[in-house]
């Protein structure tokens, strides 16, 4: 895991300039993500390629694995950012072809796949990766994106170059953009989105989508998608015992493959299945020898006093992991307060919510441990249904058309387990019927009430920004579509993106079992309703694991994660002092992007407005004022 930054050159206009030039422009780069690689620095300049790395070790702590690092001949070089899970299979199928390895690095696998499998190779990969690949032979830029979009790779490309980084902030310090990208504010204002289309929030700057390889030859880009999850096509169930075997294995098999690692690996926990499964598999496979560990540490937020506070039933869940040992940690306004600015520059981009707060500081708490590895449960409910209360919509319209008697029973169901009134469930049916657009507007101005705060002139040039899902209405397969959208194009990408950045903002590497695209792949070949089912989210997962976790656990239907309370930190006298502030800054009374006046009325009358998105309207005027945004 680390940060990789690299300038391609397309011309002779900068060729001759001296070394001292460029390296000057990498050092530069380098030095503004140096927190994702602490261990180590590497560069390589041979015009018209430049390449820069920082190295955070992790797979083989040795000199010989540092980057830049080429092939045998030194006609291959990569930086490289992620980790090859197989990369231990991959080494030996790659040395019965004759190829020799001087390392025992993962990067040194994605040279010799490059070598013998071209573009191809990575689909042979299992992890998470942004890697660039210049082929001096060939003349022939390569980078490649994972399946999910974990690792992140950003961009801006003219006529004279292409410069890419791990991070937002390290291009800007070689290309000085303050201009905001106007449709993903008009998005994250109104609706709380960060679409994966390619684009940021900043203008000219974009990012390599996920699962796409960028190839440049003879002055030409070309995009490729190598792999899509809408590929996957649901199967029959015969033998549902074998289907829970299957489920189990492949599971047990991911969290073994992310322990693969030459440092401590730790886990983040909270109440929930899916961290909770991480945990109890983590324990069988030390009881049974096989981990190189006598124990894991397992970090969770808990917020006391808190209606949402995790702590008892994580202590529930440990009671049952004797290998696992328990640190808590407890964030606060004075630590989000503190820590605010360094928090919003370090993401880059602005955040759905005070969860990723939460999670920016568990990591800094990790990183004092000395624990540079921890495993996640993401990727769970994008999968295997977990977000009830988003999903009962499509799951009922699907039943319109396929079973229409047992939408009775299964209403009935879904209002007793879930505890969600017939108003609601119609409420969410409705929203399944309409389009995504549609939904996300009536909820920006009739719940939320944003939508009337933004400016005539953003709203009626960016209305149409967010593209609409493509799959019917009118069919049995709309919960399958929405799940592959969200994974694909929505929410999911907002939430691997604030990971990567809070995490290794703390030179912390995040592994998450749930997102090893063999589980992606299995999950979306089951049937909807071995997931979902009278009200059960995650009903295959609960079941599997229901005799091996504690009822605690495998009955908890609450989806939370690291909710924090914002609302009663606002509250604070500190809070609204900082709050004050902001809101009397000329920074934010001078936008022209919203009704400043109508927002400060709204903030100092925050009962008569529940649902207003505060943090967003923070967050958004925080990280301009970071970024020197000039257009807002």
């Amino acid at each position: 895991m680390c940060g990789i930054n690299g300038i391609l050159y397309f011309n002779n206009k900068f060729k001759d300039e001296g070394t001292s030039f460029f390296e000057s422009k990498i050092s530069v780069m380098n030095k503004e993500i140096a927190h994702r690689g602490p261990d180590g620095e590497g560069m390589f300049i041979n015009f018209p390629v430049c390449l820069g790395h920082r190295r955070l070790s992790i797979i083989d702590l040795s000199e010989e694995a540092s980057q830049p690092m080429f092939s045998h001949d030194r006609s291959v070089v990569i930086v490289f950012n992620g980790e090859i899970y197989n990369y231990i299979e991959l080494m030996s199928e790659l040395s019965a072809k004759g190829y020799k390895f001087k390392t025992r690095s993962d990067t040194e696998v994605i040279i010799h796949s490059y070598e013998e499998y071209g573009f191809d190779c990575v689909k042979k990969f299992n992890g998470m990766w942004a890697f660039a690949i210049y082929d001096f032979k060939k003349n022939i830029f390569f980078a490649s994106r994972d399946r999910f979009g974990v690792k992140p790779f950003y961009y801006f490309i003219n006529n004279d170059c292409l410069i890419f980084s791990s991070e937002i902030k390290s291009v800007l310090k070689v290309k000085d953009i303050r201009l905001a990208n106007h449709g993903k504010v008009f998005d994250y204002l109104a609706y709380g989105y960060k679409t994966n289309n390619g684009e940021t929030f900043f203008n000219e700057i974009n990012e390599l989508k996920s699962s796409h390889n960028l190839i440049i030859k003879d002055g030409k880009n070309k995009f490729e998608k190598y792999w899509d999850l809408n590929d996957t096509k649901t199967r029959s169930i015969g033998n549902v015992k074998e289907v829970y075997d299957e489920t189990d294995n492949l599971l047990t098999d991911a969290v073994k493959l992310r322990f693969r690692s030459d440092v401590p690996v730790s886990i983040l926990l909270s109440g929930g299945l899916d961290s909770g499964i991480i945990s109890m598999i983590t324990d069988e496979l030390i009881d049974s020898h096989k981990l190189n560990a006598a124990s894991v540490k397992a970090f969770s937020a808990v917020f006391p006093g808190f209606i949402f506070d995790e702590s008892k039933s994580v202590t529930e869940l440990l009671k049952t992991c004797r290998h696992i040992n328990s640190v808590f940690i407890n964030p606060d306004q004075n630590n989000l307060l503190d820590s605010i600015n360094s928090f919003i520059y370090g993401m880059g981009e602005p955040v759905f919510s005070t969860s990723s707060f939460a999670h920016y500081t568990l990591m800094k708490e990790i990183k004092k441990n000395n624990v540079k590895v921890v495993l996640n449960g993401q990727g769970a409910d994008e999968s295997w249904c977990g977000y009830g209360k988003y999903i009962i919509g499509y799951y009922l319209l699907d039943l319109l058309f396929s079973k229409p008697d047992e939408l009775p029973s299964q209403i009935n169901s879904i209002s007793d387990k879930m505890r969600f009134s017939y108003k609601y469930i119609l409420k969410q049916f409705i929203k399944a019927v309409m389009s995504r657009r549609q939904s996300s507007y009536l909820r920006s101005k009739y719940q939320e009430k944003i939508f009337d705060c933004i400016s005539e002139d953003l709203r009626s040039s960016e209305i149409s920004y967010l593209s609409n899902p493509e799959y019917s209405k009118f069919s049995s397969s709309n919960l399958n579509g929405f799940m592959k959208y969200n994974i694909q194009y929505l929410g999911f990408n907002q939430i691997l993106n604030y990971e990567d950045h809070s995490s290794m903002q703390s030179s912390v590497e995040m592994r998450s079992p749930f997102i090893d695209y063999r589980i992606m792949e299995l999950a979306f070949s089951l049937p909807d309703k071995i997931k979902f089912d009278n009200g059960i989210t995650k009903k295959i997962l609960r079941e599997v694991y229901s005799d091996r976790l504690p009822a605690s656990t495998v009955n908890n239907y609450e989806k939370i994660g690291f909710m924090t309370p914002f609302d009663d930190w606002m509250n604070k006298d500190v809070t609204n002092n900082f709050i004050t502030s902001v809101l009397n800054s000329d920074s934010f009374r001078s936008k022209s992007i919203w009704d400043a006046s109508k927002i400060k009325n709204i903030f100092e009358n925050k009962d008569r407005f529940p649902d207003f998105p505060f943090w967003r309207v923070l967050n958004l005027e925080l990280w301009s004022q970071a970024y020197g945004i000039s257009n807002l």
